[in-house]
């Protein structure tokens, strides 16, 4: 099966993030994955959305990619955030999203109209 990619933009807003969760975890039930990672997946697009939230300027979107291959999802979450802003890479919500997926990276980047972007992008698979 060739990559297949979903894409899912929200407002900057707690209220949605249950939104991109859904979405996540609809991706992870059709590509058949254990239980128990369909749950990490699931809390690791809720740390994610978390972490760029709190980063996140006003008003922004969260923008989430999903890119299903062969028994992996790698999300892509990226948020409009002001220069200087610091990314995740400690604390605790950071080493509980690093304990549900086999890999994780964030790092910053520039959006389409020059703004700047924070982005985290992970991937989960079956064990």
């Amino acid at each position: 099966m060739a990559n297949r990619t979903v894409e899912v933009t929200v407002e900057a807003d707690p209220v949605l993030v249950p939104v991109v969760r859904n979405v996540a975890a609809d991706l992870a039930i059709r590509l058949d994955l254990q239980l128990d990672t369909i749950a990490d997946l699931r809390l690791a697009v809720d740390e994610t959305c978390g972490l760029l939230l709190a980063r996140a300027a006003t008003p922004t979107t969260l923008r989430t990619r999903f890119t299903i291959g062969e028994g992996t999802i790698t999300a892509r979450t990226e948020a409009g955030c002001h220069e200087g802003t610091a990314l995740p890479g400690n604390g605790l919500h950071w080493h509980m999203l690093t304990a549900l997926v086999r890999s994780v990276r964030s790092y910053h980047t520039s959006g389409a109209g020059g703004e700047k972007l924070a982005v985290v992008e992970f991937t989960v698979s079956d064990p």
